[in-house]
């Protein structure tokens, strides 16, 4: 069943990123980050995640989460439900 899930979560936010699903959205207010994915199986993911059944490459999980950081850290906007291709973002807020 395809979802659309929104998370103050960074670490969660990886792992989803780590199971491709698609980062559709993130926006920085207030020092926090919101970010938005879309895709299959999220409920099910979201589950592993905080059942601690999780099981993801270590390698892949740290370079999203230094992808996320990028994101977090340079003013970053991605406008939520917009087809971005490969994370395609603007700069700047919107």
């Amino acid at each position: 069943m395809r979802s659309i899930i929104t998370t103050t979560d960074f670490y969660l936010a990886a792992y989803l990123l780590t199971k491709s699903k698609r980062l559709t959205g993130h926006i920085r207010e207030n020092n926090k980050s919101t970010y938005e994915f879309d895709g299959d199986g999220i409920d099910e993911l979201l589950n592993e995640f905080y059942q601690g059944k999780a099981v993801v490459s270590p390698t892949v999980y740290a370079k999203n989460m230094r992808d996320l950081k990028a994101i977090m850290y340079n003013g970053t906007t991605l406008k939520p439900l917009n087809d971005y291709d490969n994370a395609t973002a603007t700069k700047g807020s919107e």
